[in-house]
């Protein structure tokens, strides 16, 4: 374990735990032994250069080189986060644009840009790509992520107030959303479907078992071997297979979901291109439409009167999957959802030791689940904590009201980080590290005061 983080952990021991009583924001900043720790663990795994095929230099940070060496969508956007709070904002600025580098004419952006491979070595991230004989050479895949990026953009923005770097990312950011609204709203109701469980960054989440017909909805020992695995590599390969044509994707019906951490993202992001629009002289107007239909689809299709918490889509059909993770919470961070929504779900929810309130929450499936395994295991997201939701959640019911709450899943993180490094998840009870050693995402506890 790093000095600077044995530091923090001897500090753990040294203090009482933060009553509820404590103003958020004060014992709570970030140290400067944090900052040094996530800063050097951001240049640690720095990727930059030029690559003569393409004509294009590009710099990124790879959350873990070893297991996961590309670009990342949505991971580049929170290191966006964390370089604006270490002030590294020359970074910053190279990595989102080195994220838009090899944007389609049509505003795609794929979930992976392969930079330096042609190919990748896993069998799964090769069939997430378009094949063509004109991807022989680094190229993106065909999949999308959660869209932070107008987020990502606005905080860097708003930290730097470089108007000529806005006017240049904000028009491909635009070109990004109106390919999101154009391509992925099915349906006309301004939510976004899916159509691979890795697009929506939580690859094995057990609310799309139903989906990928595991009846027994149990977390599998085995992985390459496993039914479960391979059908969901399966949806991967029904896609490739039809050259990733949206038309015929749906036509199939083979996985169409729509998540609702994923569509509430992308509501927030919608949020902040009507923020950036003014900004950049634009016209904000489509972009607030887009979100109102959003929120409000949110709230009439996905919220459970009967449960009081917020679904997954399975379609065609609209059906519910009463599946409970973190992101039956993630409307909470829209304004639309009324108090007396928000106080339920963290009344009946948040609170309950049965589903999320667990010793370092929250954990990635309610703990009465079927599916939950607290533990290590090839299928992630199925009971460990992890940084992102904490963070999401963090900022959302912090700006609800809900200090004491949010200082919880803060506190959660800082220990599990404290105890066992900058790790891809945690044991939710213990704070014990699995997965990828080094991984960025934990630096998101930067983020978080």
């Amino acid at each position: 374990m790093p000095r600077a983080l044995r530091r923090i952990r001897r500090a753990d021991h040294a203090r009482h735990a933060i009553c509820s009583s404590e103003p958020i924001g004060t014992a709570l900043q970030a140290s400067p032994a944090l900052r040094a720790e996530v800063h050097a663990l951001l240049l640690r795994h720095l990727k930059q250069g030029y690559s003569g095929l393409l004509g294009q230099e590009f710099c990124y940070i790879a959350p873990a080189p070893e297991r996961y060496p590309f670009q990342w969508f949505w991971d580049s956007c929170f290191h966006v986060f964390m370089l604006v709070r270490l002030a590294q904002l020359d970074l910053a600025k190279r990595a989102l644009r080195s994220l838009f580098a090899m944007q389609n004419a049509n505003g795609f952006v794929g979930h992976m840009v392969f930079w330096r491979q042609v190919l990748p070595s896993r069998l799964t991230d090769i069939v997430q790509a378009r094949p063509s004989w004109q991807d022989l050479r680094p190229h993106m895949s065909a999949l999308i992520q959660p869209p932070f990026a107008a987020q990502a953009l606005e905080r860097l923005y708003r930290a730097s107030g470089d108007h000529v770097y806005l006017g240049e990312l904000y028009a491909r950011v635009r070109r990004h959303h109106e390919w999101l609204a154009r391509e992925r709203d099915f349906d006309g109701d301004g939510l976004l479907t899916l159509i691979s469980p890795f697009e929506s960054g939580m690859d094995w989440k057990p609310s799309y078992d139903p989906v990928l017909r595991n009846g027994r909805r149990r977390t599998p020992r085995r992985f390459y071997s496993s039914e479960y695995f391979w059908r969901a590599v399966s949806v991967d390969l029904h896609n490739f297979a039809r050259r990733y044509d949206l038309g015929r994707i749906r036509r199939r019906a083979h996985f169409l979901v729509k998540d609702a951490g994923f569509n509430t993202v992308y509501a927030l992001d919608l949020a902040a291109m009507e923020r950036l629009a003014v900004e950049a002289g634009d016209d904000p107007a489509p972009f607030a439409a887009r979100r109102r239909r959003v929120a409000a689809a949110i709230l009439a299709r996905m919220y459970d009167e009967r449960d009081g918490a917020f679904y997954d889509l399975c379609e065609p059909g609209g059906r519910k999957l009463r599946i409970l993770t973190p992101t039956a919470l993630f409307p909470l961070a829209l304004d639309e959802v009324d108090d007396a929504k928000a106080e339920r779900l963290v009344r009946e929810h948040f609170h309950n030791p049965r589903e999320f309130a667990t010793e370092l929450p929250m954990p990635t499936v309610a703990v009465d689940d079927p599916a939950f395994t607290p533990g290590p295991s090839w299928f992630i997201w199925r009971g460990p904590t992890w940084a992102f939701p904490n963070w999401f959640l963090y900022h959302a019911l912090k700006r609800r009201g809900f200090a004491g709450e949010a200082r919880t899943l803060r506190e959660a993180l800082r220990q599990a980080v404290a105890r066992s490094g900058f790790r891809e998840y945690y044991h939710p009870r213990t704070g014990e590290g699995y997965g990828a050693s080094d991984f960025t995402w934990s630096g998101l506890l930067l983020d978080m005061d």
